[in-house]
């Protein structure tokens, strides 16, 4: 392998990811938001390696219909940022078997891979970023071990306006051990132990997601316990691929020789967030938020012959416009913009048509004033609004709602 500073392979990562990080939602495969099944929908599936998250999204989330082979969840995009290492790391000759110095390994190679990886995780989320800006439905793949954090992003991302949806997928730790070995790109023993054990006590044991997001708004939990990804569902047998799953990893009542009821009790758990996923999936956004962005969206698209609505930036934008303004439901949206920059929009009815930025009471500037980095921190970067004959920069809504899910 031909070695490589940090600095050469950030160089190279971004002259291959810079034109897509910020490229705007027009210029992205996805569906026009007039036609978007799933609008404001996003999926978390948590679970630690080799749970099975993306075969289950896959082939068994299907809905209650057996017969059905085909996902519920077909038309979301996945937000997985390791999964870039896999195309990444070989283009410049970076092993994806991440190095451990204390186990002995090269620690300059510990230490490429794992800023490259950071690297490449700030460019995944860039990315999502733009498709949560189209309100595209998305799922979010990810071990899901640090609870505080996930949480935190679920709730940023109701306030967004999206509705979250939550499975919890788990196998015992040796299984998680043994599978991150045989894949291409591994995290080694050590850490794959670390996360599974973490998740066993934190996920499995307390629950923590559960308690942590009962009653939230906009939450709906597919499994009142984690599913425990260990038998054959069409049989009732332990699985052997990929790898075996024996009695002796398990705990008494999932170990079929102590507890013949463990398949059952386990299918049974499926069927509940199968049939949980379809009553979501088909169920039109009621997020307050959501509601409001979406009509907005879908109502600019129509009034702009397409020009404009395609994101939520777009309704920002229109408020620089007499024609647009005045249409209650863009300025409604936009308004939502603006209260989750931190702002508030009082919006006052000019004559001759069309609304006119006033400043809240107590406010210095006017709630719709161009958004501006680096100006009163407020924590994260947020939109500050925009005036009458000023543009929110697209990158500025980027940046809100980066902050919102990092």
């Amino acid at each position: 392998m031909n070695k490589l500073t940090l600095k050469e392979l950030r160089q190279m990562i971004r002259e291959h990811f810079e034109p897509s990080l910020l490229e705007s939602p027009e210029l992205l495969d996805e569906k026009s938001i007039l036609k978007n099944k799933h609008p404001f929908k996003a999926v978390f599936m948590f679970g630690p390696a080799g749970a099975g998250k993306g075969y289950i999204l896959k082939n068994v989330l299907t809905g209650p219909n057996a017969a059905s082979t085909k996902s519920l969840l077909s038309d979301f995009a996945t937000a997985n940022p390791d999964d870039r290492i896999e195309e990444v790391f070989p283009m410049f000759g970076v092993s994806t078997k991440f190095a451990n110095a204390a186990q002995g390994d090269d620690a300059e190679l510990e230490a490429l891979q794992q800023k490259a990886r950071l690297i490449l995780q700030n460019a995944s989320r860039a990315h999502t970023s733009n498709l949560l800006s189209i309100a595209n439905p998305m799922i979010f793949d990810t071990t899901g071990e640090s609870v505080g954090k996930m949480v935190g992003r679920i709730k940023q991302l109701t306030k967004v306006g999206y509705e979250v949806a939550v499975m919890i997928i788990n196998v015992p730790t040796q299984a998680s051990v043994e599978r991150d070995a045989q894949r291409d790109r591994t995290v080694g023993a050590d850490r794959t132990e670390v996360i599974s054990q973490k998740f066993q006590q934190d996920v499995v044991a307390l629950k923590k997601y559960h308690t942590s997001l009962e009653g939230v708004p906009g939450v709906t939990m597919l499994v009142d316990d984690p599913f425990n990804n260990i038998f054959d569902l069409s049989s009732g047998e332990l699985l052997t691929k990929p790898t075996a799953i024996t009695p002796d990893m398990l705990p008494d009542e999932l170990n079929p020789e102590k507890n013949p009821e463990a398949a059952a009790n386990e299918k049974a758990k499926m069927d509940q967030a199968n049939q949980r996923l379809q009553k979501w999936v088909n169920t039109p956004v009621s997020n307050s938020n959501g509601t409001t962005l979406l009509k907005g969206m879908r109502t600019l698209v129509k009034a702009s012959g397409g020009k404009l609505g395609q994101n939520m930036n777009d309704l920002v934008v229109a408020m620089a416009s007499a024609e647009f303004s005045s249409i209650p439901e863009v300025a409604a949206g936009a308004k939502v913009l603006s209260d989750l920059g931190g702002v508030t929009m009082v919006m006052k009815k000019k004559k001759g048509g069309g609304h006119k930025v006033a400043a809240a009471p107590g406010e210095e500037q006017p709630a719709l004033q161009r958004a501006v980095r680096g100006k009163k921190k407020t924590g994260d970067d947020t939109i500050r609004g925009l005036t009458q004959n000023e543009s929110l920069k697209y990158s500025d809504l980027v940046d809100l709602i980066r902050g919102m899910i990092r």
